[in-house]
């Protein structure tokens, strides 16, 4: 240190460096402010990299700190420090001493006011994108077309009043309806997840609904930011367009939402078509349905009386069918019936020849023939009828294809022009078109009906005959074969004679409903019209 007298400056006065004095002032402010809790907004935050050390400045309204938070404390922050972010700071007052400015040395940080307010929403930004809330893939589509739209917001709020007006001069047709709630406030969060809740459980749900409010600060937008607020918004089935705040303002609501407007008059275009447009849109499309109706009622004219030359008529195939199957009932009949006829005639020789020779043994074969001769009978008509059958079965289902195939095309013939002829209501025209289509099903059906029913009394007929010349029915007629026990054998030994038969001998009755099982008491022969009494076998 040196000292000297200059008559300008005073006498005995002390000279210092700058060195000495910014020491001293270090000293000064170490000893006067050891500790202080200082409130600030962050900016010009810059982080060294190798170091790890943060430099800012706090700033309020009216001045600014520079501000030095060393690694050591710098590890220790729970969040990322950023511009605007405001923030309360545990710090010494120091000087740095090359620079000749005054620092706070930063010891421990953290968010404060607004500031911790938009650390809370960016923590639950980060949670609910993890969660995959905010997908492009969860958002419902919006309809071009609204009927009914539902504003959740407060009754009093500019921006419930700009959504009215600007939905209803877009788009008078739609029918607006409001759910009050509050929109800032303790009791915010509950109404507007309650107000969610409600439209959705609504008889009439509407098309969608738009949560709204003019801006505000980031307390006032809180409720916006809740997490209560957007599971509400992610659960609700009805889609949500958020219009929170203005063009700056970035809300929780919004990520979650279907759709996001930058402010309230925004959403009501958004959400509305233009009446104006859609009226000249209307005029055009009308136009031109009524050129598309025209065109195509030509070109379906040529087209029905081109199918109408080409589509054979079903009815004609329905009676050559008929007659070939009345042809070949009536030829199987003749055959049968000579058949039946000839196999009459060769039973009647046979039993005149077996009546003295006895021939059991060739009675049983012939009878086995005849089982086959019937049995082959009853096959060939099954046959024949099932052939028959398909054949008309098959027939049918080319009709039922072809009436199938017409009422499908038309079908959907009509339903394409009903979609684009909804405005110019072709009801009557459509009304005439399904009458002809109704009373040609209605005859088709009791034409199928009466072919069906004709077919089937023919195949009764024809089993009713063939039941008539069977064999059994000679004996439902009162006769009855007599025959002797065989061992193995439902039929027995046919008897001929009553030579054949024995006193206290088994034999058995056959009738066409059953079988008589007795014992012979006594036997008597007719000779010459007198009959005699045979005695017991062994006796004389």
């Amino acid at each position: 240190m040196s000292e000297y007298l200059s008559p300008n400056l005073g006498l005995n006065e002390r000279v210092l460096t700058v060195s000495q004095l910014n020491a001293q002032v270090k000293k000064l402010l170490n000893n006067n402010f050891p500790l202080v809790i200082v409130e600030g907004e962050i900016s010009g935050l810059h982080h060294h990299r190798a170091s790890g050390h943060y430099y800012f400045n706090l700033k309020d309204e009216r001045a600014l700190l520079r501000c030095v938070m060393f690694a050591r404390s710098a590890s220790k922050l729970p969040f990322q420090p950023k511009d605007g972010l405001k923030v309360l700071v545990r710090a010494e007052i120091s000087l740095y001493e090359r620079d000749g400015q005054y620092q706070a040395v930063i010891q421990h940080m953290e968010p404060h006011g607004e500031g911790e307010l938009r650390l809370a929403m960016e923590r639950l930004r980060t949670k609910l994108q993890s969660m995959g809330w905010f997908e492009d893939e969860l958002k419902k589509p919006l309809p071009a077309f609204p009927k009914r739209i539902v504003i959740v917001s407060s009754p009093k709020g500019a921006a419930t009043r700009d959504v009215f007006v600007n939905i209803w001069r877009r788009y008078p047709p739609v029918e607006l309806a409001l759910q009050p709630t509050s929109v800032q406030g303790q009791l915010a969060v509950g109404e507007i997840c309650k107000a969610l809740a409600t439209i959705n459980l609504l008889k009439m749900r509407p098309d969608l609904a738009i949560l709204t409010r003019g801006g505000g600060s980031l307390e006032d937008l809180a409720a916006f930011n809740s997490e209560e607020v957007a599971a509400a918004i992610y659960r609700s089935e009805v889609p949500i367009v958020s219009a929170v705040g203005h063009d700056v303002d970035f809300t929780i609501a919004d990520f979650v939402a279907d759709l996001r407007a930058p402010t309230p008059s925004t959403a009501a275009e958004l959400v509305t078509p233009d009446a104006r447009d859609l009226g000249i849109r209307f005029d055009e499309y009308v136009m031109r349905i009524e050129k598309d109706i025209r065109e195509m009622v030509t070109r379906y004219k040529t087209v029905v009386a081109h199918i109408a030359r080409r589509v054979r008529d079903p009815r004609r195939d329905l009676t050559n069918n008929r007659q070939r199957l009345n042809d070949r009932i009536r030829n199987f009949v003749r055959s049968q019936t000579q058949t039946l006829a000839q196999q009459e005639t060769r039973l009647v020789q046979l039993q005149r020849a077996l009546n003295q020779a006895k021939p059991s043994v060739r009675l049983q074969h012939y009878r086995t023939k005849l089982e086959g001769a019937q049995s082959q009978i009853s096959q060939l008509v099954s046959a024949q009828n099932r052939e028959n059958r398909s054949r008309y079965i098959h027939s049918l289902e080319k009709l039922v294809q072809l009436e199938t195939l017409l009422r499908e095309r038309t079908s959907a013939r009509l339903q394409n022009l009903g979609r684009n002829l909804v405005q110019a209501r072709p009801e009557l025209t459509i009304k005439h078109l399904q009458s002809q289509i109704d009373s040609s099903k209605s005859r088709m059906k009791v034409r199928v009906g009466e072919n069906i029913q004709f077919a089937k009394n023919n195949v009764t007929r024809i089993l009713k005959n063939l039941e008539a010349v069977s064999p059994l029915e000679v004996l439902a007629r009162g006769y009855a074969v007599v025959t002797k026990p065989k061992e193995g054998q439902y039929f027995g030994e046919i008897t001929r004679s009553v030579d054949e038969l024995h006193q206290n001998e088994n034999i058995e009755t056959h009738l066409s409903d059953g079988t008589v099982f007795s014992t012979i008491n006594r036997v008597e022969k007719r000779i010459h019209g007198e009959t005699l009494n045979i005695s017991p076998k062994g006796e004389s």
